[in-house]
């Protein structure tokens, strides 16, 4: 009787529910505003905020940024897709290169019809990989541009060899086009700046950060965090993170405005991009804007009309700049479209002169263009014989 009692009592005991340290982790994501994304039996975390096109950050509102997205017709800036499947994107790593360096937290901003979204991936084990790039390849489409800051050459590539190890479980990676901010900023702020990392330039606009956590102590707080499971010592690599994101958007859009803008100051330097760019006409009629050109913009002019077939504009260029690069044209002119040897040599005796003078500050230098010069004249005396 005592036995079948005890059986009794035994079977209406509640029954204890066994809580995995994942579920307890998942809830603490949730608790923080994350969404806990599964596949197969991985599962990542998904963190997203959505804000208003009027929202003003670092002086330009997201609506500015859409509009220069759609308008941006330099080169390195204009895009090819609409502003939705172009990425302001971000990663943080647990090193700087190699195949043992993981992504722990990829995101990008990007910019809808009405309003801005915020999306940031986090990597809570470093074996849920293959989650954590399905849900995000799933999400950013087939075509995508990216906006970044050194992306091209880290973040991507970092993307690329990390999805080797779960291409057979996830989308093919997706066509991509990059505009990579870094080559921007070093090209319109070298000459101003010592650092062009994204933090100076920041700074260099009026938009120092504080209390904003050093990029390089963000695998620490990711070590920590996967051995104690807790979110919270993620937080300020998230809003390090975040802040990044968010910053490419305004960047880009003021980047935009200094090199398109009427009247910019960067005029020049555009004039020298487009150049470089191929973009000839482009080029030739900034160049012609430009109220005060240095002699190396009057020179970069002529040798464009010059390769455009308009050697005739180009000449006048050329004598007013006088430099020896500039006679040298002149003398190959001379000897070789007017066949006037004498008038070759002065071009070329004047060349000479300038690049002796030169010799004393830059030696190396001006004794290869003394040696070019002096094999010049040699032949064009010969050839006047």
């Amino acid at each position: 009787m005592k036995a079948k009692l005890a059986r009794l009592i035994k079977t209406n005991e509640p029954k204890q529910v066994t809580v995995s340290p994942d579920e307890v982790e998942q809830e603490k994501w949730k608790s923080l505003g994350g969404e806990i994304l599964t596949f197969e039996r991985e599962w990542c975390v998904r963190l997203k905020e959505v804000y208003p096109l009027e929202t003003t950050y670092h002086d330009y509102t997201y609506a500015a940024a859409k509009q220069a997205l759609s308008a941006a017709v330099h080169p390195f800036f204009a895009v090819d897709v609409p502003a939705r499947q172009v990425l302001f994107m971000d990663t943080e790593t647990t090193g700087l290169r190699g195949s043992g360096t993981s992504i722990f937290l990829i995101g990008f901003a990007r910019v809808q019809e009405d309003h801005l979204e915020m999306v940031q991936y986090v990597l809570p084990h470093p074996a849920f990989e293959t989650a954590f790039y399905y849900h995000f390849l799933n999400d950013i489409g087939d075509e995508v541009r990216f906006v970044t800051y050194n992306g091209k050459s880290f973040d991507w590539p970092q993307i690329k060899t990390r999805h080797t190890f779960v291409k057979s479980k996830v989308k093919a990676l997706p066509a991509v086009g990059h505009v990579d901010l870094l080559h921007a900023s070093r090209r319109l702020l070298k000459p101003t700046l010592e650092s062009v990392s994204l933090k100076a330039v920041e700074a260099h606009f009026g938009h120092e950060r504080t209390d904003d956590l050093p990029g390089f102590l963000a695998p620490m707080h990711y070590f920590q965090y996967v051995k104690d499971r807790e979110p919270e010592i993620l937080q300020p690599v998230i809003e390090h993170h975040h802040a990044d994101c968010l910053s490419l958007v305004s960047l880009y859009t003021r980047l935009t405005h200094l090199v398109e803008g009427e009247g910019t100051s960067f005029g020049e330097e555009r004039a020298h991009w487009l150049n470089d760019l191929g973009n000839q006409e482009a080029a030739l009629q900034t160049y012609e804007r430009l109220e005060n050109p240095s002699k190396r913009a009057r020179l970069r002019q002529a040798m464009l009309l010059k390769r455009s077939g308009r050697i005739e504009e180009a000449l006048p260029i050329f004598e007013q700049i006088g430099t020896i690069e500039a006679l040298t044209e002149l003398a190959k002119h001379a000897e070789h479209r007017q066949k006037d040897i004498p008038l070759a040599i002065r071009y070329t005796e004047q060349a000479l002169e300038l690049a002796e003078q030169r010799r004393t500050v830059l030696k190396q230098t001006a004794f290869k263009e003394q040696r070019e010069l002096k094999h010049r004249l040699a032949r064009l005396e010969r050839k006047s014989l």
